[in-house]
């Protein structure tokens, strides 16, 4: 659980925040994301703002000492319980119980939420000293050991289930065919889908779209980019395939895309400028077969999101440091042409760096 220092009151109300700083996640939030949530923490206590429905379900794995403050309707028949609050109308009521719980009104309060949160809590008479949400970033780019352990599993589940996909695919089962096994298996093995790109042919240059009804055929570039989420944290893998024989074309552009991919996963270590490793990435992909390629980025953090602090893009100057969990991918989309790519999840380790994916990086090649 985060505490924050110095005497502050920190509020989270993201709801991958509130899930770092207490261990809470709300399925309610999956049907509403405009249901709102808070965590209120200083270095002494934490108190948990959410709707009255999830009461009962934040207690179960809230730890002892949080105070959980309900808002809303909802009706439990069961006995009061110590660590459950009074009743409150609206989210602003229940709030301003737990400010008055844990600071007075000169307390240093910091938070991630918006400007018009902020000038909810000068309302309330309190005066927010600042925003927490660099104070998140830096303390959430450096993973933890319980984070790294979900993190590893994350990947290891995401790769089983593409490998075998891979192994029974087969020319004419569709894209939703292919979607459908990964994400079956993610759920059999108690992770839940988040994405399953899995685009061929012409469409295998559409970013990040979804699969459609299209038969896979020969000739076709295969792209497949799959995410899950393992107790909140993501995974992030992707892997190109071939049915039949690839021309010349597309085993030079996948040869360049692999040197880059290559570069870049060897250059992950501590002390490395973000935007050194962009930059020689994407020369090594212009030196290896694609001399007008441009990226925007090469890789990205991953944790409680699947896009994280840091960005490896060409303007970021922050330092790699140990702790840090990078997702490394150098794709390649060509229009009317096709796209490829692999993605690899690294963590960054004292002297270098070690890959929480195995996976083959090689071409795919399924019979036409």
């Amino acid at each position: 659980m985060a505490r924050s220092g110095g005497g502050a009151l920190l509020i989270a109300t993201q709801p991958h925040h509130v899930f770092f700083c207490c261990g809470f996640r709300s399925a309610l939030y999956d049907t509403d994301p405009h249901l709102r949530m808070a965590v209120l923490f200083n270095d002494r206590d934490v108190v948990v703002i959410g709707h009255k429905a999830d009461a009962w379900s934040a207690i179960a794995v809230l730890p002892e000492e949080c105070v959980y403050i309900p808002y809303g309707r909802f009706h439990f028949d069961a006995p009061a319980h110590p660590s459950i609050g009074n009743d409150h109308g609206r989210f602003e009521q229940a709030l301003a119980t737990g400010l008055r719980q844990l600071a007075g009104r000169s307390c240093n309060v910091m938070t991630d939420s918006n400007d018009a949160f902020c000038d909810g809590l000068l309302k309330m008479g309190f005066q927010p000293q600042g925003r927490g949400l660099p104070l998140f970033t830096e303390i959430r780019a450096v993973k933890q050991e319980t984070e790294i352990g979900l993190l590893r599993q994350a990947s290891a589940l995401t790769e089983r289930a593409l490998r075998n996909a891979l192994a029974n695919l087969k020319a004419g089962d569709t894209e939703l065919d292919v979607e459908a096994a990964i994400t079956a298996e993610i759920i059999r093995s108690g992770a839940r889908p988040g994405f399953a790109v899995v685009t061929s042919g012409e469409r295998s240059a559409l970013v990040d779209c979804y699969s459609s009804p299209r038969p896979i055929a020969g000739r076709d570039i295969l792209r497949i980019d799959v995410g899950c989420t393992f107790h909140g944290y993501w995974s992030d893998t992707a892997r190109t395939a071939f049915v039949g024989d690839p021309s010349a074309e597309v085993i030079s552009a996948f040869h360049a895309i692999s040197a880059g991919d290559s570069h870049a996963r060897a250059s992950v270590r501590p002390g490395v400028k973000a935007s050194d490793l962009f930059h020689e990435t994407v020369a090594t992909v212009r030196h290896s077969g694609l001399p007008d390629f441009q990226r925007h980025h090469v890789g990205h953090g991953l944790g409680l999101e699947a896009h994280e602090f840091p960005t490896l893009g060409p303007d970021t100057t922050e330092l790699l440091a140990e702790g840090m969990v990078i997702n490394v991918e150098v794709p390649y989309y060509r229009p009317g042409w096709g796209g490829m790519m692999t993605e690899d999840t690294l963590l960054v380790t004292r002297h270098g760096n070690e890959s929480l994916t195995s996976l083959d990086r090689q071409l795919y090649i399924i019979a036409a």
